[in-house]
């Protein structure tokens, strides 16, 4: 461990000293979301991951995921016994232990990687810093809103080569955005549900209060029930017409009609006694966060919440053409029941999803 230490500081020493040469043969420049100009290697084989979404969005843009080196355990958790698994085997190899749950880099064993890039969350100026020093590019991504994903995902397919494919992914999210707003002047005239997004069964966070998801469920016509805690005592005061649940917790809708939550009184909510309580997709990741599959999360929400004003959304069908298209994957429908929680859903209302 000493022995360690002495090579990190070392490294960061020599990584300071040569931080302002340039290897302009074999460097290129790149541009992240936080508008940081920033030298990466022009032939990029490591890259680390601290954000959770953002190792499933290597892997959309790549094709792959040979090239992380190490990402956030929350990453594993959404990949463990969910779809990814049937694209992509070797994802369940990538370590998880460098980085943790709260973002922090274990620098130590990072050096032992050796990777490349680091992507890390714009507020992480510090770990910038550290990276830098021992050569390591650290690349920020933002992702509160459309522009910023957008300008993260262009940043990972500089990185990798692979702009052509990165602005795929780009334009389908512009153009599904556009999709549904277009929908605008009916949404604003309709009733609409009070809807209650949460991320988990301790009722710590309300979904529905990030930035991204508060605007898409506001597009898809919902009343949003949101706020960065809420009680069961505001929870039976608001009475919600539709419940969301996250996939950043195991809880189902059957924990609420049958009232498993310890210390929770769901019995006289009307989405509940009108089985109207829905476990969100979770494909390449969990749909609950912005990423690749954002555009599919904004038409299954619209089908959810305002099923008459977007019936002529055929969500079906451009489920299985993303995934055709994007990851030349034939969806079969055990695949669309798996990504869709039909299992957690089956006694919830069925949604018209064609």
């Amino acid at each position: 461990m000493k022995k360690i230490k002495q090579k990190l500081t070392t490294l960061l020493i020599l990584g300071t000293f040569f931080s302002n040469i340039s290897f302009s043969k074999n460097i290129k420049i790149v541009e992240d979301a936080a508008k940081n100009k920033v030298e990466v290697e022009k032939k990029i084989d490591k890259i680390g991951i601290t954000p959770m979404p953002w190792a499933s969005v290597v892997y959309a843009i790549d094709g792959s995921s040979e090239k992380i080196v190490t990402m956030n355990p929350s990453s594993m958790k959404a990949y463990k016994g969910n779809f990814l698994e049937k694209l992509d085997s070797d994802f369940g190899k990538i370590d998880t232990k460098i980085v943790g749950q709260n973002f922090v880099i274990n620098l130590e064993e990072l050096i032992k990687l050796e990777p490349q890039v680091m992507l890390i969350w714009d507020n992480q100026k510090d770990e910038a810093e550290k990276l830098k020093a021992l050569g390591i590019a650290p690349i920020m991504v933002k992702n509160k809103t459309i522009e910023e994903l957008q300008a993260s995902m262009k940043a990972v397919g500089e990185i990798l080569g692979k702009e052509i494919r990165a602005n795929e992914f780009i334009e389908l999210y512009s153009k599904t955005y556009q999709k549904i707003k277009s929908y605008e002047n009916e949404v604003k005239k309709a009733k609409k549900p009070k809807v209650l997004y949460l991320r988990d069964s301790k009722l710590s966070f309300a979904q529905g209060s990030d930035n991204f998801i508060r605007e898409t469920l506001e597009m898809a016509g919902a009343d949003n029930i949101a706020g960065k805690s809420i009680s069961m005592e505001e929870i039976v005061a608001t009475n919600p017409d539709i419940i969301l649940l996250s996939n950043f917790d195991p809880f189902t809708p059957e924990d609420l009609y049958n009232n498993k939550i310890k210390g929770q009184d769901w019995s006289q909510i009307k989405a509940v006694k009108e089985k109207r309580v829905y476990k969100t997709p979770i494909g390449i990741y969990r749909w609950d966060a912005p990423g690749v599959e954002t555009p599919l999360m904004m038409e299954w929400l619209a089908k959810v919440i305002q099923p008459e004003i977007f019936k002529n959304i055929k969500f079906n069908s451009d489920l299985k053409k993303y995934f055709k298209n994007y990851f030349n994957y034939e969806l079969t429908d055990s695949d669309v029941a798996q990504i869709l929680n039909h299992e957690a859903n089956k006694n919830s209302k069925k949604i018209n999803l064609e």
